[in-house]
């Protein structure tokens, strides 16, 4: 058994969020040497407002693809699938993720993703080269051989999540570093909970960001929608906001590439 692969593979299941739970079976289908083996794992996601309700948790169910390389003992991690069964829904979402390098999206990431929200993440072009990009699936988009359609937003859409931010009245901001906690969680996809103002109230709730609008989505506790435009805003000078391009991004196609099992 190559030792330093396995410490590679290892590397990656932990980097992308699946712990160390899966080593041993990682392990030991590397000393069979198959030619090509998945492994299973599983997740539960607890409600932002519910944390204590395991009930109300959404499931997460994960297959991943490992191949031997026909020329060497390597072993290569290509890819997983993800299947979303959000509480209380009769449906599954499924999407498949590709990983390069080692690299890809993650764990919680995939879920955030199929929950409808957006992730940032650096890429790699078709050119070789690397870029920041938003990315997005098209949950309303299905193509039934490589899945969702992943709408994806570079630096032409003109959305600058910290100045976006700095737009609203968030009592919190000024804590020591509350707001850069608060940027690093919305770029992975989180709802994230914090106090806003609403007519001049203060109410604790939850954002996320929005990518299509170029702002922010807010919820209260119950995660209903509070509509974005009755948040207080900021009196912020007009030149530290983002530009307000009404365009859309021209973007070579990133190398993520996706693909679904059948909705069920």
């Amino acid at each position: 058994m190559n030792e330093n692969n396995l410490e590679y593979l290892q590397n990656n299941l932990k980097y992308l969020g699946f712990g160390e739970s899966l080593y041993p079976q990682l392990k030991e289908a590397i000393g069979k040497e198959l030619p090509e083996f998945k492994l299973q794992f599983e997740v539960n996601m607890a409600a932002p407002n519910a944390k204590d309700k395991p009930e109300l948790a959404d499931t997460i169910r994960y297959e991943l693809d490992f191949s031997k390389s026909k020329d060497t003992d390597m072993y290569f991690f290509n890819k997983y699938n993800a299947s979303l069964q959000a509480a209380g829904k009769p449906n599954t979402l499924d999407q498949t993720f590709y990983i390069n390098k080692g690299k890809g999206v993650t764990v919680k990431e995939s879920y955030n993703l199929l929950s409808g929200r957006a992730v940032n993440k650096d890429v790699v072009l078709k050119s070789g080269e690397k870029a920041n990009m938003w990315l997005k699936l098209d949950l309303a988009e299905r193509d039934p051989e490589k899945g969702y359609a992943v709408k994806k937003y570079g630096e032409n859409h003109g959305f600058n999540l910290a100045s976006t931010v700095d737009r609203f009245v968030l009592p919190e901001i000024d804590k020591p570093g509350f707001k850069d906690q608060l940027v690093k969680s919305l770029k992975r996809g989180n709802l994230h909970e914090v106090s806003f103002s609403k007519d001049g109230k203060e109410m604790k709730g939850f954002i996320a960001a929005n990518l299509q609008f170029k702002t922010l989505d807010f919820y209260d506790l119950n995660l209903a929608t509070v509509y974005s435009k009755a948040v207080d805003l900021k009196e912020v000078p007009a030149k530290t906001l983002a530009p307000a391009e009404n365009k859309e991004a021209v973007i070579e196609e990133a190398s993520l590439e996706t693909k679904t099992g059948r909705r069920r």
